[in-house]
Order: structure tokens, then C-alpha cells, then sequence
């Protein structure tokens, strides 16, 4: 039975195939993840033969890295069978719809995603795509690279699995930036295969002496499932815009290839190291200070950074013995961190009166996929 049979007799049965790809929460670290930042940032240094065995990572310092967070916000992409000969993808929150000959689909932003549909080869196939929280678009929480994610994993999956999980985060990071959708790198995409809360050492190039690609990590899951409600005491989520990161990042790009910027941009994989050391040894004071430094020499590289709502929700934070921090490149999410979760708590009426509060849950998975067997 071919792929496409096998779908109309999931359609007949209510059973069509699904994944459901979540997205994150990330801080110190974010934009470190961006292909050129890694290849700036990378430099061949003495990698330990067991890199996990010392849980500190000390040997990792300086390394380009991203900690990252998977959140119940997502999307839910079902597949579903349609004409042979045609592939298809629908968003129901963004409003658009292509169906398009599978051998006739031109390399162009409108069409990234039929792309990878047509990569993996697919036939008569639509892809329907449907946000979990849809009020949250351009929120800065990576959807774009996880959906694009989860629409490699779904096609992979589909196909028998042709592919490792750092190819498909390599695939659908560069599809992605060079069909021109987005500036994005490596870590939203490794969310979305990976989930929980883990540190990535990023390795642009593969890690040396082994057989990779581009988008593979050195990670480490740096709090277990059962200390997840102690971060979430810590981390409040405030939807204050819908705003675009792009022309963010392509600032950023622009003083990464000048002496000063490059300068700059370098002290964030420290304060990315403590972050994650903060995180790992629940050491929350420790957090504080690598947020704020890097917050401000985000600002300093690109002060379109900070919106005004993010500077509206950063005067309460000072006032309030809390930190802020808007995810992704700036985008319309901001995180507020205190080590005393009182402090969060004193916050949130006000905070909520203007703008939303997202109630979310961390999640150990980054994905999660349905009435897949017999695919």
C-alpha cells in the first residue's frame, strides 16, 4: 500500500497522522544559535572524550551555546491525502493556502514549506497547519523554525526516517534562512526535536573527528522533569506585541562583522554559561546578572531590541527586584525572572492589566506525534 492509499484509509477512519511541534522559551544564549554567529564564534578547542562526565561542562566556556525551554505553545500540522500529482500546506491562523504541482514548486519564501514536502519526495499530500494558541503570532518564541521543524519531522517520519535528528534540524534551518522566511539558526529547531530544558554547544561545523552536519550539538538536559514547576515559579511569560524579529537580527549581523560589535557580541558566551549554570544548580540569584549583562549588550548592538512595552515591563522589574528579557530577537514575548517567585507573584495583576500573561507549562518533549503506527 502506497503513502497516499494509506492516508485516505486513515481519512475514512478519523485517523489522519499528526505532530504537534512546541516551541520555546530561551534568554542568554538566543541569537548565539544564528549560523554566522556560531561560525564567528566557534574556535577548535580540547573537546573530552566523555564531554557529559564533568556536569559542569567547564570545558565548554567560551563555546557558542543556547539554552532552551519547550513550552505547551505550539502548532498542531495534520496530513492529509489530496489530487496525486499535487502537494499542499495550509495555515488556518495565517490565513494561507498553496497547492502546487509537487514537480513544479519554486525555491521561494511563500513555498518553504512545500519544499521540504517536496525534498522528502511526497506525493499527493496537504499539510494543515493550526496553532495551539492563536493569538500568539510574532511572539518570539521561535513558531516559524518550529514549524518548520515539525514539518521536516512529520515528512521524515512519513518516509521511513531517511534522515538523523540533527540532519533535520540542519535542513530546516537552512531552508528556512535561505529561502529568505527568516533569520534563524539551530536552537528553536533542536527544541522542537529535543524539548525539556537543555544546553546546546553549538559545533557549526560538526563536531570534530565524527560524521555530522550542520546543527548538531552537544546538549545537555540541565534540570529533570521533576524540578520543572521550580522554573516556572521563576519565569513569567507576557505577550506585549506582534512584532517581526527580523530587522533585529539583521542589525546584530551587521556589528558582528565590525571590530567593536564582534567585541560585544563575543562577552555573550559567558553570560550564556552562567546561565545555564544558574539554571542547572537552581543557584536563581546567579541568573540575574547574566540576563541584565545580556540584555543590555543586545540593547547596546541594536536598541530597536527593546520595544517600549519592554521597557514599560523592565522599569517594573527594577522596581520589583526582577530581571526582563525579550525572547527570541525581540520579538512581542517578554520573560520576567526573579529568584523569588513572591516577586513574580506581586507583579502579575498589574502586568496582566496590559498585556497578556501566557500561562504556559515546560515540557520534557519537543514534539509529539499521533496516529503515526502503521506509517
Amino acid at each position: 500500500m502506497t503513502l497516499h492509499q494509506k492516508l485516505k484509509k486513515a481519512k475514512t477512519q478519523n485517523k489522519l497522522p499528526q505532530i504537534t511541534v512546541y516551541n520555546r522559551i530561551d534568554g542568554p544564549g538566543s541569537s548565539l544559535d544564528l549560523r554566522l554567529f556560531q561560525q564567528s564564534m566557534w574556535e577548535l578547542g580540547k573537546i573530552p572524550s566523555n564531554p557529559l562526565r564533568d556536569k559542569s561542562m567547564k570545558w565548554s566556556i567560551g563555546y557558542p551555546r543556547t539554552i532552551g525551554i519547550a513550552i505547551n505553545v505550539g502548532t498542531e500540522i495534520t496530513a492529509e491525502p489530496i489530487q496525486s500529482g499535487k502537494l499542499g500546506v495550509e495555515s488556518i491562523d495565517f490565513g494561507f493556502c498553496y497547492i502546487l504541482d509537487k514537480d513544479a514548486i519554486p525555491p521561494t519564501k511563500e513555498h518553504w514549506l512545500l519544499r521540504i514536502m517536496a525534498n522528502f519526495n511526497l506525493d499527493g499530500i496537504k499539510f494543515t497547519l493550526r496553532n495551539l494558541h492563536p493569538e500568539l503570532k510574532s511572539a518570539g518564541l521561535g513558531g516559524s523554525a518550529a514549524v518548520t521543524t515539525g514539518v521536516a519531522l512529520l515528512c521524515n517520519r512519513l518516509s521511513r526516517k531517511p534522515f538523523s535528528q540533527h540532519q533535520i534540524i540542519g535542513l530546516a534551518s537552512m531552508l528556512e534562512q535561505d529561502l529568505e522566511v527568516s533569520i534563524t539558526g539551530t536552537q528553536e529547531q533542536s527544541n522542537a526535536v529535543f524539548g525539556g530544558v537543555r544546553d546546546y554547544i553549538w559545533f557549526p561545523f560538526g563536531i570534530p573527528g565524527t560524521d555530522n552536519f550542520f546543527g548538531t550539538s552537544i546538549r545537555q538536559e540541565i534540570m529533570p522533569k521533576k524540578d520543572y514547576k521550580e522554573l516556572e515559579a521563576r519565569i513569567d511569560l507576557y505577550f506585549a506585541l506582534q512584532r517581526q524579529s527580523t530587522d533585529v537580527n539583521s542589525k546584530w549581523y551587521e556589528e558582528l562583522r565590525k571590530p567593536s560589535g564582534y567585541k560585544l557580541h563575543s562577552k555573550k558566551c559567558s553570560l550564556a554559561y552562567e546561565y545555564r549554570e544558574a539554571i542547572r544548580t537552581k543557584n536563581w540569584k546567579r541568573a540575574v546578572p547574566a540576563i541584565s549583562e545580556y540584555r543590555k549588550i543586545r540593547t547596546k548592538l541594536c536598541s530597536d531590541y527593546m520595544s517600549d512595552e519592554a521597557w514599560e515591563i523592565e522599569k517594573m522589574c527594577r522596581r520589583n527586584n526582577a530581571v526582563s528579557f525579550p525572547l527570541g530577537g525581540g520579538g512581542g514575548t517578554i520573560m520576567v525572572f526573579s529568584p523569588s517567585p513572591k516577586n513574580l507573584e506581586k507583579m502579575r495583576p498589574r502586568l496582566s492589566e496590559r498585556f497578556r500573561h501566557i500561562d504556559y507549562k515546560i515540557l520534557a518533549h519537543g514534539h509529539k506525534f499521533r496516529n503515526i503506527s502503521g506509517f
